[in-house]
This record gives C-alpha cells, sequence and structure tokens, in this order.
C-alpha cells in the first residue's frame, strides 16, 4: 500500500464515528495523562490505584465485548451451526430476506468454504427466529459479562491497595517510625449493531459503579468531574466538533466536507464530475418510488453507478469475494437505506458546490481533502487536550480546594480504619 492509501486508510478509520480506534485513542491518552499525575501528585500508591483502574479497566472496556462475543462465536453459534456473520436485520422484512437469499453469491468472509447463500438459508428458517434471538442474546449476554469482568477487577484491585497498605503500616510498626418496537426498537438496534453505542452501556456502568463505590465524598466528585468529561468528549464532544467544522466549512468555504474520505480520495468521483454526470447517475436511484426490492436490485444491477460506487467505498455495501476472486454483493450484510440516502444527498451537494465554484476539478478536490483530513485531526486533537489535560488537572484543583491537600485522601482514610 502506498503512502495515498496509508494516509487515506488512516484518516478514514480515525473518522469513522462507528470504529473503536478513535475512542481508544482518546482514552489512551486520558488513562496515561491521570496516571501519570496520580503518581506525580498522590504518590506510589496512588499511582498504582489509577494505574490498574485506568489501564485495567480500558482492557476490559475495549476487549471485553469483543472477546465474549468471540467466545459465543465459537460456542453456542457453532452449536447452533448458524454463521454469526449473517446481519440478523435482513430477516426483518420478508421482502428483503427473499431477495437477499435469492441474490446471493462468494462466500462468507469468516468462513473460506461456507457460501453466502448458505449461511443465509441456515439463517432464514422460521423467519430468521432463531438467528434474532441468538444474535440478542449474545449482545446482551457479552455485554453483561464485561460488566461483571469490571467489578470483579475494581473489588481485586480495591483488596491489593489495602494490603498494600496493611503492609506498609506492619512495616511502620516493626520499625517504630510514625506514618427491538418503535423507539425501543431503534435505541435496541443502535446499541446491538453499533460498537460504539455498545460501549456506551458498559460505560454507563462502570461510572454508576465508580460513582456508588467511592470510598469517601471527595472521591465521589472526583469520579464525577472525570466520567462526566470522558463520557462528554468521548461521545458527545467530538460529533459536535465534527458537525461545527464540517458546517464552517460548507456555509464559508463553500467546500462540503461530509462525506468519508475514502469516496473524496476515489479517482471515480472525479471522473463522474469532469462527465458531468454525477448528478443524474445518483438521481436514478428514486428513494421515495421505488420497493425494497427494486431498491435492491439496483444497486446490484448498476455496479458501475456512482452512487453504488461510493456506498461501497463509504462501507454502506459491503461485498465478498467467490473463490475465483470475483466480487459481489455481500447480500449477508444490511444495507442501511437511510445512510444511501445521505451519501446521495452529499454527494448532490458537493456536485453543485463544485459547478458554482468555478475552480479547476483538482484544486477543488484537494482543498476538500485536506479541510477533511484537518477536520479528523483537529477532532482528535482538541478532545485529546481536554481528556489529557485539563481533565486530570480540574480533579486535582478540585482535591486541593476541598481538603487542602493533593495527597492520596483514599489512603489516608483506609490507615485510619486499618488502624
Amino acid at each position: 500500500m502506498n503512502i495515498h492509501g496509508i494516509t487515506t486508510k488512516i484518516v478514514s478509520t480515525l473518522g469513522n464515528k462507528e470504529s473503536l480506534i478513535p475512542v481508544m485513542i482518546k482514552d489512551g491518552v486520558d488513562s496515561a495523562s491521570l496516571t501519570y499525575k496520580s503518581f506525580k501528585e498522590g504518590g506510589i500508591i496512588e499511582g498504582i490505584d489509577r494505574a490498574i483502574d485506568e489501564f485495567g479497566t480500558q482492557a476490559i472496556w475495549i476487549g471485553g465485548i469483543p472477546f465474549y462475543k468471540k467466545l459465543i462465536d465459537l460456542t453456542l453459534y457453532k452449536h447452533a451451526r448458524i454463521n454469526p456473520d449473517v446481519d440478523p436485520r435482513i430477516f426483518n422484512n420478508n421482502e428483503y430476506a427473499s431477495w437477499a437469499l435469492k441474490n446471493a453469491n462468494g462466500i462468507m468472509q469468516n468462513d473460506n468454504i461456507q457460501s453466502v447463500q448458505s449461511a443465509i438459508k441456515k439463517c432464514i428458517r422460521n423467519n430468521g427466529s432463531a438467528a434474532k434471538k441468538l444474535y440478542t442474546a449474545k449482545v446482551i449476554s457479552a455485554t453483561a459479562l464485561t460488566l461483571i469482568t469490571y467489578f470483579l477487577m475494581t473489588k481485586a484491585k480495591e483488596k491489593n491497595i489495602e494490603n498494600n497498605i496493611r503492609k506498609e503500616l506492619n512495616s511502620v510498626n516493626d520499625h517504630n517510625i510514625p506514618s427491538f418496537k418503535g423507539i425501543g426498537k431503534k435505541l435496541a438496534e443502535a446499541v446491538m449493531f453499533n460498537p460504539v453505542h455498545n460501549m456506551k452501556i458498559i460505560d454507563a456502568g462502570i461510572t454508576t459503579e465508580r460513582l456508588m463505590c467511592s470510598r469517601n465524598k471527595t472521591e465521589f466528585y472526583e469520579h464525577a468531574i472525570k466520567e462526566g468529561g470522558f463520557l462528554f468528549f468521548i461521545y458527545c464532544f467530538g460529533n459536535l466538533i465534527e458537525k461545527g467544522i464540517n458546517n464552517l466549512s460548507n456555509k464559508f468555504l463553500k467546500k462540503p466536507i461530509d462525506l468519508k474520505i475514502d469516496v473524496l480520495m476515489d479517482d471515480k468521483l472525479k471522473d463522474s464530475i469532469i462527465k458531468g454526470s454525477l448528478q443524474k447517475e445518483c438521481n436514478k436511484l428514486n428513494f421515495t418510488e421505488l420497493t425494497i426490492t427494486q431498491k435492491l436490485d439496483f444497486l446490484l444491477n448498476n455496479p458501475d453507478n456512482i452512487l453504488v460506487q461510493s456506498a461501497k467505498k463509504a462501507g454502506i455495501i459491503k461485498t465478498t469475494k467467490d473463490k475465483s476472486g470475483k466480487s459481489f454483493i455481500d447480500t449477508s450484510k444490511y444495507i442501511d437505506f437511510k445512510k444511501l440516502e445521505e451519501l446521495k444527498s452529499d454527494l448532490l451537494n458537493l456536485d453543485k458546490n463544485f459547478k458554482l465554484s468555478g475552480e479547476n476539478i483538482n484544486s477543488y478536490l484537494n482543498k476538500l481533502k485536506g479541510l477533511k483530513v484537518l477536520s479528523v485531526l483537529a477532532n482528535i486533537g482538541i478532545s485529546c487536550f481536554f481528556l489529557g489535560y485539563l481533565i486530570p488537572i480540574s480533579i486535582y484543583k478540585y482535591r486541593e480546594y476541598k481538603t487542602g491537600t493533593k495527597n492520596f485522601h483514599v489512603e489516608e482514610d483506609m490507615k485510619k480504619s486499618i488502624k
């Protein structure tokens, strides 16, 4: 992969709202900064307490759900002979399910033997009832097991801290030294099919546990500052920054950068703009007048259409291959028409703004790409500044204000309790 491809991949990943990588980077900066500050201001015991709490929590938070989901795939799914990579959303509509089975081609990406058609056929029995129930059970179980693992780690950490303090006190004494319907259905689907939304449940559990199990009042408010800031800057602030930069670029610079970098980097997009065919091609797919089958057939039968190509680049349409390497639309993966319609709107907006700009196509697209890269980096950078610098300082400033010292107050409380 060349520099062009590597840059596109990095920016695409960092700017993907459904990717865990940006969340991991922000959380890593937050954890490292808080741990460093704890060692510096609070001493060894608080530093160790914070390190276990932050990095142990991060490992469980990031890896817990994928680990338990994989475990369920290898046990329950294998026993039921259901392929876990078939998206159960395709069974919510009989018309969609029939189309998916009829037009299935290629082999499953997680199985170099099983065909897509065979995988869907096994899942589609009884209207996909077993597959949908199994998937729901997997998400709920993986989330619950991750939270249980976190709670067990927390108890083990507290026991470890208490044992260290006991050893320290013993040493001091020895040496004589002083011391799925309607809104509910939409929310359920948002959580089950989006890993970032699924993480919010884990965060809610972690935040609740930390607040309820705070070892004194000062620690409670420190957790409130830390967790409140973390949740805001991880899940809300980034979206606000992105939306703000996109609006400013669109309104004042007349440069719409809502499209993913993968789409902007695609030479086929540039060719369709040069030919003046982008608007015509996009408008061939009418979302309001066509049935589900007609819309899906359009995507299947028009692989050269710029909207279809852009949807593949944006990850809205997934593809698979057969053993000879021929590519097909993977009908075992759900195609979200809402996202497809948003993509169409963004493409048409870009085409309109380019025509009004009077610029050279290469200059215009290069400016869009540059602004998109700056937008993604600004999003990550600003969030990391708040998480890695301002929040840790705020916690210790609050502690100093309330207690008159930056010392680890929990350690002092434990020593008094043990004595």
